[in-house]
């Protein structure tokens, strides 16, 4: 008994060696399957780590092809901006010989316009200004100059362009040109124009440039000037008191188309308020002489003012003293200082001009 309790002691203490083998057998399983996990972790992130080192590298070097593309680009780019920095430094001297050979060529048809001019072969001068001034400057100086020569050309032709003339003068003075030529010749054909308060003021420019001796032109200006604002609807139409309704609509037509506004607004601001006067003047003009009773009592006015002129031509002289009926000192004295129009309505019977005033 003793010999079999002692077996069964060896079995249980085997089995308890077995159990305790087994449990190290199956610990050391888990760490050897801990283990492997962690190669493989270890296999599986070296693995990544050379994609990543691998993708990159393929990054790189198409990056790398990309630059060098683009650097290849940039290169032709620079070649060409070489070429097209060449081509127009190769213009630009090219345009600067062609400015050098205009700026010759128009000196030398300056030079040709004013022997022309001496020679008194006005239009042709008037042709070789033209051409000077169509060519392209920087000078401003000289376009006017050439301006203010072609209007003076113009002005020794038979029949001289007045507007023109104007018009050269106008921007030579814009572009600061200083001297009394080109006020000169605008002023006259200002004149020439029935312009005559822009060309008072030139002439008082050049008056104050030149010397005094142009205090008569200004006398005689302002007297034009008196005679021109005078000027009675007829004249102002250019026709006769016994002109047809036909003819005076056929003046006033003209005389709009010469002088509407419309036709004047790329012209100086001066010449557009000097032309819409006018305009309204013949209008005025036309509105009174088409219509019948207003040309009647137009007409019956004229007809006052004329038997008032011969009244004035005749008696404003001192009579001799055996004769005092025919004159009236007092009236004498009164009338020595007053404009013929406001002549006393007993010698003026009838409308006053006033009445018949129509505004534009």
């Amino acid at each position: 008994m003793e010999q079999l309790n002692k077996w069964k002691r060896e079995v249980d203490q085997l089995k308890e060696e077995r159990e305790k083998l087994k449990a190290d057998r199956a610990q050391d399983y888990e760490k050897l399957e801990f283990l492997c996990k962690i190669k493989d972790l270890e296999i599986m992130e070296r693995n990544m780590i050379a994609e990543k080192f691998q993708t990159e590298k393929e990054e790189m070097k198409k990056a790398h092809i990309d630059n060098m593309e683009e650097l290849n680009k940039l290169k032709s780019v620079v070649c060409e901006l070489k070429a097209e920095k060449e081509r127009l430094i190769a213009e630009k001297a090219e345009v600067h010989r062609a400015e050098n050979n205009d700026e010759h060529k128009r000196k030398s048809l300056l030079m040709a316009g004013l022997f022309t001019q001496m020679n008194n072969r006005y239009k042709e001068a008037v042709e070789i200004f033209t051409e000077a001034l169509s060519m392209e400057t920087h000078y401003e100086e000289e376009t006017a100059l050439l301006r203010v020569f072609r209007a003076e050309a113009n002005s020794a032709t038979e029949k001289p362009p007045h507007m023109d003339i104007v018009l050269d003068c106008s921007v030579a003075i814009e572009k600061g040109l200083e001297g009394w030529k080109a006020y000169m010749l605008r002023g006259r054909h200002l004149v020439k124009l029935g312009i005559f308060d822009v060309a008072l003021k030139d002439f008082e420019t050049v008056k104050v440039k030149k010397s005094e001796k142009f205090l008569k032109i200004i006398e005689d200006t302002k007297a034009v000037q008196k005679e021109w604002e005078e000027r009675g609807h007829y004249e102002i139409l250019g026709l006769e008191q016994t002109a047809t309704k036909a003819e005076i609509i056929r003046s006033f037509r003209d005389l709009s188309m010469k002088f509407h506004p419309d036709r004047h607004r790329d012209k100086p601001e001066f010449l557009q308020e000097a032309f819409e006067k006018k305009y309204k003047k013949v209008v005025n003009a036309k509105l009174i002489l088409v219509d019948e009773e207003n040309r009647r009592e137009y007409d019956e006015e004229l007809r006052h003012e004329k038997k008032y002129d011969h009244w004035y031509h005749r008696y404003r002289q001192e009579p001799t003293r055996h004769q005092p009926g025919q004159w009236n000192q007092q009236r004498w004295q009164y009338d020595q200082g007053r404009p013929r129009w406001q002549e006393d309505r007993q010698y003026n019977q009838g409308p006053r001009r006033d009445q018949h005033q129509h505004y534009y």
